[in-house]
């Protein structure tokens, strides 16, 4: 026990909240959650539950204030994020500069702040209409990417080949962006597997960096994570220049502690592109495929370190064997009956993770707001990953009516 009785204001009830829930329990913390969703899962393992949107600043801040909260954490909330700097800001609670947090978390001002600061950052723009970006079109050579500025999870991303491919596109990435913007940005080839994971930061130096290689399921959408492979096949020199580079970024946001979402991509000159850096650990097991990897437990630190207390990694190892968490999913819609394991696979699965129930509408996978669960996989070496994983889709099967 920490300090039983002090108060963590957890934002989100989505299933991967209840982790960080979970532990703040177990250390003696009074856990408050909140949401505009009273059905959300996780609320039912806080004390408390209050129907507040985790957007919506100042509502959140009173709530806090009357609450008289210790501390307040966005777990794998991207949405949330800003809010809770926001927050631990205005209340003097550990956390970390509103500006920054709500920089990261838009991306047309992440992109302005990377081009400002001379990193590698794809040619971009930041738009509302259609009509705003026409004005600029003839500045880019096709395929752009669009994506709208402020949601997470790959959802509204699309590849556009021509400007008449736009229209669409920009009504797909609006639908996802609550500010009703996005940014068109150049494509950029990449020389490795997109490189995806979490780092932690505590004093502004970066403690723990656990990045692996993205896996997707191109037949079904290239730009949507469907798991990631640890430790990394990257070599150590590109990582090397990763690190440095996300320090830089630490530094120069003034940024204190906390679990950040990392997406990198390699161009063909080995140029280093951060395209994103979420204020706040990753949503898909990534925390939970860590402390098996690596017995780095960053559920732990990331709630310990919003309630002020030190995050130290005790008996931290090297990766040994191969893990991977994969994004259950599906190809077709339907509606959900059951997950089917294949024998061949038993031996390597160390949890299955449903997030959806049986009767459940099931989509096919265009953002992880389309995911069925999480599995998360252990391999004794490469080969036996790499057979298991060019099938996996196979192996762990989703069942519609």
């Amino acid at each position: 026990m920490y300090s039983k009785g002090k108060k963590l204001l957890i934002l989100g009830g989505a299933p991967f909240q209840i982790p960080s829930i979970l532990y703040a329990k177990s250390a003696g913390y009074y856990v408050v959650t909140c949401d505009y969703c009273p059905e959300n899962p996780a609320h039912q393992y806080a004390d408390e539950y209050v129907n507040v949107s985790t957007t919506d600043l100042k509502a959140v801040l009173n709530l806090s204030r009357k609450l008289k909260i210790d501390g307040v954490l966005a777990y794998a909330s991207d949405p949330a994020a800003p809010t809770a700097a926001y927050v631990s800001e205005k209340m003097g609670l550990p956390g970390n500069p509103y500006k920054s947090s709500k920089t990261l978390s838009e991306k047309d001002l992440y992109r302005s702040f990377l081009l400002t600061n001379n990193f590698k950052t794809p040619k971009y723009g930041g738009y509302s209409t259609l009509k705003d970006f026409s004005n600029y079109s003839t500045e880019f050579t096709y395929p752009v990417l669009v994506k709208p500025v402020d949601s997470s999870g790959s959802k509204g991303i699309s590849k556009v080949n021509d400007l008449w491919e736009m229209g669409k596109a920009i009504d797909y990435a609006m639908k996802f962006s609550r500010s009703k913007r996005f940014i068109v940005e150049e494509y950029i080839e990449k020389k490795y597997p997109h490189i995806d994971g979490d780092i932690f930061v505590y004093n502004g130096k970066i403690m723990a960096y656990y990045l692996g290689d993205q896996r997707n399921n191109i037949g079904v959408n290239q730009f949507v994570s469907s798991g990631i492979n640890y430790p990394s096949l990257l070599p150590k020199e590109l990582h090397e220049k990763i690190k440095l580079e996300l320090q830089r970024v630490i530094n120069l946001l003034k940024i204190k502690f906390g679990g950040f979402n990392i997406e990198v991509i390699i161009d063909e000159n080995d140029h280093v592109y951060l395209m994103e850096v979420g204020a706040r650990n990753g949503g898909n097991s990534i925390s939970e495929i860590i402390k098996c990897a690596g017995n780095v437990d960053m559920i732990k630190m990331s709630v310990d370190a919003c309630m002020g207390v030190d995050p130290n990694i005790q008996k931290q190892k090297e990766i040994d064997k191969y893990f991977t968490t994969y994004v259950i999913h599906s190809s077709k819609e339907g509606k959900f009956r059951s997950v089917k394991l294949d024998d061949s696979i038993r031996d390597y699965v160390l949890e299955i993770k449903l997030i959806v129930e049986e009767g459940a509408e099931v989509f096919s996978f265009c953002g992880f707001n389309c995911a069925v669960g999480i599995g998360v996989l252990e391999f004794p070496n490469l080969d036996t990953r790499e057979l298991i994983m060019s099938n996996i889709e196979e192996l762990i099967a989703v069942e519609l009516e």
